[in-house]
């Protein structure tokens, strides 16, 4: 093989390289959605929009409230996209939140099923979500679904 071949050879091969190396640097970086504040600011934000009556607590009926007009097509049902459409976290990690919530997996909650919810992030068991308690429920679920690592920050 001649010193041109060689060399246009390790030129191919070098670029493929490059590009392969470049595609999974930038698979990585993309991962990475949310940190540490980010993440606070993320679950404060869907505090807040749940929180209608902005007292620092989240009372069942504000929940039915926000789960009524999330339900954009009233059929007493959230679809995965209807809960998509409506979360503040990118998509994918909007994805994997609702299927971790929908426990027969059909893309769709009843209101029961996600009133259910609620229950869960009450700690206290007074009937009342604390926004530390939100923030708790939220940090747990998304650790078991491997999006936070020991210092919180969210992959995904």
């Amino acid at each position: 093989m001649s010193s041109l071949c060689k060399s246009s050879l390790w030129i191919k091969i070098t670029m493929q390289l490059l590009l392969v190396l470049s595609l999974l640097f930038g698979y990585a970086y993309c991962q990475v959605d949310v940190h540490g504040h980010d993440l606070n600011v993320l679950v404060a934000k869907g505090f807040a929009r749940l929180d209608t009556n902005k007292d620092g607590i989240l009372e069942t009926n504000e929940y039915e409230a926000v789960l009524k007009v999330d339900d954009t097509d009233g059929d007493g049902t959230i679809t995965c996209d209807e809960y998509v459409a409506h979360s503040s976290a990118s998509k994918t990690i909007a994805l994997q939140i609702f299927t971790a919530f929908d426990p027969d997996h059909d893309c769709s909650l009843t209101h029961a099923e996600a009133l259910s919810l609620l229950t869960k992030m009450d700690q206290t068991g007074d009937g009342q979500v604390s926004e530390h308690e939100f923030e708790h429920f939220y940090l747990q679920l998304l650790k078991q679904l491997g999006h936070v690592d020991h210092g919180h920050q969210v992959v995904g």
